[in-house]
């Protein structure tokens, strides 16, 4: 395993927690800690340690993930900025200043979310393209 140390008992636990929910182990190793890959019956690629995993193929798909990455990166500083804001309405109340930068916080949220189902929209209908032309 990589320099991160991995509790051998604790990825153990969630291991046998993600084949009892129906995963499926992959012969593919996460690239931080070398523990194997696991895929959901969602489909999605998780490592029991460090979670959602993209498993890239090329260069473009190298992209994509980057992009994915960057805005999963912007997402949770929104998100934390939501909970300040939280915090703040609790201990201050709600002001129209407030509600409409919420509203702008979740407005950002959720171009966040539309574009990375747009990308990985992209990678499903680009590899179901690829996997019916190489079954003529």
């Amino acid at each position: 395993m990589s320099s991160l140390k991995v509790d051998r008992a604790q990825a153990l636990r969630k291991m046998s927690e993600l084949l009892r929910a129906g995963a499926m182990m992959l012969s593919d190793t996460c690239p931080q800690c070398g523990l194997p890959l696991f895929k959901l019956r969602s489909g999605e690629v998780v490592c029991p340690i460090h979670g959602r995993v993209y498993v890239a193929r090329s260069e473009e798909e190298v992209e994509k993930f980057t992009l994915i990455g960057v805005l999963d990166s912007v997402e949770d500083v929104v998100v934390s900025k939501l909970a300040e804001m939280r915090r703040g309405i609790e201990q201050k109340g709600l002001d129209e200043d407030l509600i409409r930068r919420v509203i702008g916080l979740l407005e950002v949220i959720e171009r966040i979310e539309r574009i990375k189902r747009e990308v990985l929209s992209e990678r499903r209908s680009e590899g179901s393209l690829s996997s019916r032309s190489q079954k003529r």
